[in-house]
């Protein structure tokens, strides 16, 4: 991590909100299930990593899938493996600096400046569902952004998976970070 410290699209460079760490498999039938995802959904991943969830998501339920992380690297594995399981068409994936959009981007799927330069100028369809794989410092971190698209329009359904209940952001009454099982609310596995 301490070489890649200083590259802007890393997940160890300074617009990172967590590091990367592979997801349990054994959660991803119950995320998925969470998020009742169909052929007409789109679920989004912030912190997609090398895509696995999203791999599956496309595969197991047909539904339109996009994938944002900081990560160059991640992306273009993530990209890679997409094309290896014949679901490009269902899934896309974009370097994007999470904490940049602007309010209402992440809902409309227009991300604009949050994406790597290479990327911007690409639009996304607007999501169902945005599954949140991310350290609680990193949920921390980009609670002001859950908060501002929660509140900004229609239902939206957003997912954190932790490794502990204090480990998740809830949106129960305004609270954003309650920390035990009062803040895992109903999005959190």
């Amino acid at each position: 991590l301490e070489r890649h410290a200083g590259e802007e699209w890393s997940s160890a460079g300074p617009k990172s909100v967590a590091p990367y760490v592979p997801r349990a498999s054994a959660r991803v039938g119950a995320l998925l299930h969470a998020a009742r995802l169909s052929e007409e959904g789109v679920g989004y991943a912030l912190g997609c990593g090398d895509g696995r969830v999203l791999h599956a998501a496309a595969a197991q339920h047909g539904c339109t899938c996009v994938g944002l992380d900081i990560d160059a690297d991640c992306i273009a594995e993530a990209s890679g493996r997409a094309a290896e399981q014949c679901l490009s068409s269902r899934c896309s994936f974009a370097a994007s600096d999470l904490l940049a959009p602007t309010t209402g981007a992440l809902r409309c799927g227009d991300l604009l400046d949050a994406l790597a330069p290479a990327e911007r100028g690409r639009r996304f369809p607007p999501p169902t569902a945005v599954l949140i794989f991310l350290t609680g410092h990193g949920l921390s971190r980009l609670a002001p952004l859950l908060h501002r698209e929660w509140e900004a329009g229609p239902a939206l359904r957003l997912l954190t998976c932790g490794e502990a209940l204090d480990d998740v952001c809830g949106y129960e009454e305004g609270d954003l970070c309650g920390g035990g099982s009062e803040g895992a609310g109903a999005g959190g596995l």
